[in-house]
């Protein structure tokens, strides 16, 4: 059910309108921010010691036995780990690393009784990892007897770091760029020792294991540890942030922020960079020159060291650089996988830090025996394009996945011949990304950003809506440079809309996209500049919002809000590039379309020229203008006395 509610969610995104993505803090989460200022503390050593936000001061208390339902669930982790014996023995060793770190201690019998909530855990397998392969995962949103779950009672807190997106954009604007990642950052935070019993687990260790009981699950005696099959049981309480609570990944991103903000007067730039270029726990960032980038590198080590964190696996486009790094600390890998919450998708994207380039790898199983909605759905899932590189061709797919759901097509049901040729097509062209690479470093420096200028792009077809924005950077040889930066699509909304009405979504599209580009790279608004090829838009956006009907109204004052109307200009179609992403195109041919990659050739002009159309007068989608003539008598005012009627009813026969 789980599954199928975010293929839902995930289904509405490809066609929905876009809604405003700005928000401020809710009340929980000021409350949450409060919450962590107050009660954080550090130990001898610099180490963050945080408290677990509860929603209430007094939590519920779990129902029932928390123990039991854990001591099941061990169990039943014991019998699929026996399986793959070498699963078992690096799990047994992920545990038993927590006992020697401290990150875990065992509780004595006298303090087993106390007010607990005891967390299942489980193996989650990470074939994308150098060396741990096992990821233990602990089960905080298991549901007790009451209905109700640890993660139930935790506040999340706000989100405090750019998105993903945002600093990998940022990333491309470093001449010299490095990459590396804390080693067990949550482990790293410990958490208050009054918190603790919400965070026990039960684990029978490798040293003193024996044959797992196969005796029936409900006739476990949990509370009786002198039972033969269940005395190597033992009781354990986590004394960190914990994978797997709702809490844990706003503790360690806001410890994060506090210690940039507790250690910053040391170095200011360092503290910056840990401020705006981490990701959770992965750091990509960079400078303009290797010696720049050394010295921001030892100030970033310096000040997460005084916060009890290590960094390590680093990666650099840059040999000077990376020789002063400790080998040991550096990643033996020779691409660094980009990806979102840890998630390696069947479509990917590489960072080959040699080349200092990125590629796309396809790792797509073979197709079903049965293509299904559910099928095709589950292989668009696996796409990962951040930036939207590839979205014309991606976007077929989404126009193909629209025609099911408006067909009706049902989940497992086998699709029509011709649909099911048509995916087989889109499917076995996604085979030549592995051709497409796109160059990192986007030919800017950070003191010349004056010669960086953006220039987004939008437009629409029946089918879809699309928006891209490209980098133009003037060198300081005089030699003109453009980059693809990024771009979106959404599929035109299921009720039938105009065409105007279409490329004025890709209007909104675009300035959002720009705005959030514009962001990221720090470039200001008076070197942004948006593009289309429809002059009813640009009519829109140039006449006062209040003349227009209210669906119009609505978007060109959320276009205003992102950008001006005098950043608006008119290019002619055939030199419109999100007219390739509106219509969609095949990787095949998207891989030789330089349109797409570099933009319009006149992008490389110096000076560019800045085309608006003749004022336009139009009455589309113009609101009419009812006027009525009031003719106005003085004469004896006249009331109705209520108090002369005995009803309701006579009332108002004498009314109308």
């Amino acid at each position: 059910m789980h599954h199928q509610i975010i293929v839902e969610d995930f289904l509405k995104t490809l066609w929905e309108v876009d809604q405003d993505t700005k928000r401020k803090y809710t009340k929980e989460e000021k409350q949450c921010e409060k919450f962590y200022e107050e009660s954080y503390t550090r130990d001898s050593s610099g180490r963050y010691i945080v408290r677990l936000p509860f929603r209430t001061k007094e939590p519920i208390s779990p129902g029932g036995n928390t123990r039991e339902i854990a001591m099941k669930r061990l169990i039943q982790q014991e019998k699929r780990l026996q399986q793959t014996p070498e699963f078992k023995k690096e799990y047994d060793e992920v545990l038993e690393e927590y006992l020697v770190m401290g990150h875990m201690t065992e509780i004595p019998i006298e303090e087993i009784s106390k007010r607990s909530v005891y967390l299942p855990h489980h193996a989650v397998i990470r074939a994308d990892k150098e060396t741990t392969k096992i990821r233990v995962v602990f089960d905080a949103s298991c549901k007790y007897n009451n209905g109700v779950s640890l993660n139930d009672e935790l506040m999340t807190g706000p989100v405090l770091q750019e998105d993903m997106r945002s600093i990998f954009m940022r990333w491309r604007m470093h001449k010299i760029c490095f990459a590396s990642d804390v080693i067990k950052m949550y482990r790293m935070i410990r958490l208050d020792k009054r918190d603790t019993d919400y965070h026990r687990i039960l684990w029978r260790r490798k040293n003193i294991q024996s044959e797992v009981s196969t005796k029936s699950e409900e006739n476990i005696q949990t509370n009786r540890e002198d039972s033969s099959n269940l005395a190597e049981v033992k009781d354990y309480r986590l004394n960190t942030v914990t994978f797997g609570t709702a809490s844990a990944p706003y503790l360690a991103v806001k410890t994060l922020m506090k210690l940039a903000e507790d250690e910053g007067h040391l170095y200011s730039d360092a503290a910056k960079i840990i401020r705006e270029d981490f990701y959770v726990d992965d750091l990509i960032s960079g400078c303009d020159t290797a010696e720049k980038a050394i010295d921001i590198s030892k100030q970033i080590i310096t000040i997460l060291q005084r916060g009890g964190f290590e960094l390590q696996k680093w990666a650099s486009d840059d040999n000077k650089f990376l020789k002063s790094i400790d080998a040991s600390k550096i990643t033996t890998k020779a691409n660094l996988d980009i990806k979102l919450d840890g998630i390696i998708k069947a479509l990917g994207l590489s960072w080959n830090f040699g080349e200092d380039e990125f590629r796309y790898q396809l790792q797509l199983e073979p197709i079903a025996s049965t293509i299904t909605k559910r099928t095709i759905l589950s292989d668009l899932q696996k796409i990962f394009d951040p930036l939207g590189w590839i979205a014309p061709a991606i976007v077929t797919a989404k126009i193909l996945v629209q025609r099911l759901w408006l067909e009706g097509v049902i989940w497992d049901q086998e699709i029509v011949y011709e649909l099911r040729n048509e995916w087989k097509l889109i499917r076995d062209d996604f085979r030549n990304v592995n051709e497409i690479v796109i160059k990192r470093w986007m030919n800017t420096i950070s003191n010349e950003k004056e010669q960086v200028t953006l220039h987004g792009f939008c437009d629409a077809s029946e089918k879809a809506y699309a928006a891209v924005v490209y980098c133009r950077v003037k060198t300081k040889d005089e030699e003109i440079k453009t980059h693809l930066v990024a771009a979106r699509t959404k599929v035109a909304p299921v009720k039938t809309i105009s065409l105007p009405r279409l490329e004025l979504n890709g209007a909104v599209l675009l300035s959002k996209l720009l705005q959030n580009v514009s962001q990221a790279m720090r470039i200001p608004a008076e070197n942004v500049f948006a593009w289309t090829d429809s002059t009813i838009v640009l009519a829109w956006l140039f006449g006062e919002p209040n003349r227009w009907k209210p669906f119009v109204a609505n978007r060109v004052v959320e276009i205003l809000e992102q950008t001006n109307n005098s950043q608006w200009f008119h290019v002619q179609s055939s030199h419109n590039p999100a007219d390739i992403a509106s219509r969609g195109l095949s990787v095949a041919e998207l891989k030789h379309k330089m349109l797409w990659w570099k933009g319009p050739n006149w992008l490389m002009s110096d000076p560019i020229e800045l085309i608006r159309p003749p004022t336009l007068s139009i009455d589309i989608e113009k609101k009419k203008t009812v006027s009525s003539n009031v003719h106005v008598t003085e004469g004896e005012e006249k009331c109705i006395k209520f108090e002369n009627y005995d009803s309701l009813t006579e009332l108002l026969k004498v009314i109308v």
